[in-house]
């Protein structure tokens, strides 16, 4: 299976559930937004954060080159352990075509994944959607 690692950094938002969605979630070439009983979720890059909003931010996407089935079984639990038994910690987004794990170790990750045979290629910084 191959990778693609994004080089730009990502933060993770937690606002309240009752939040309208942020006008600076709406940037970036991934965003992903999810509305829990108890938060609003938001997962966007740092550049489009504004300074005075919490943040936890370091976080580095790598996604699975897809699109993937629905049928298929295991992709991600066989990623996601390979990352465990390294010790990486990790966030995982599910989306309609693929999966996507943020990472705050981005090149241990690369590396342990390249060792456990998973093709990983980069992302061009040019392909950010501004």
């Amino acid at each position: 299976m191959t990778l693609i690692e994004y080089p730009e950094p990502y933060a993770v938002v937690s606002l309240l559930p009752t939040n309208e969605v942020p006008g600076w979630a709406n940037y970036g070439r991934f965003t992903s937004i999810t509305r829990a009983p108890d938060e609003l979720s938001v997962i966007c890059q740092e550049r489009y954060i504004p300074p005075e909003q919490p943040a936890e931010s370091g976080w580095y996407l790598i996604g699975c080159q897809g699109p993937l089935s629905f049928s298929a079984v295991g992709i991600l639990a066989k990623i996601t352990a390979v990352l465990a038994d390294a010790g990486i910690p990790i966030l995982t987004v599910a989306t309609y075509n693929t999966d996507y794990i943020l990472t705050r170790n981005p090149n241990v990750a690369r590396d342990t994944l390249q060792k456990a045979g998973y093709e990983v290629i980069r992302a061009s910084a040019s392909e950010t959607n501004n």
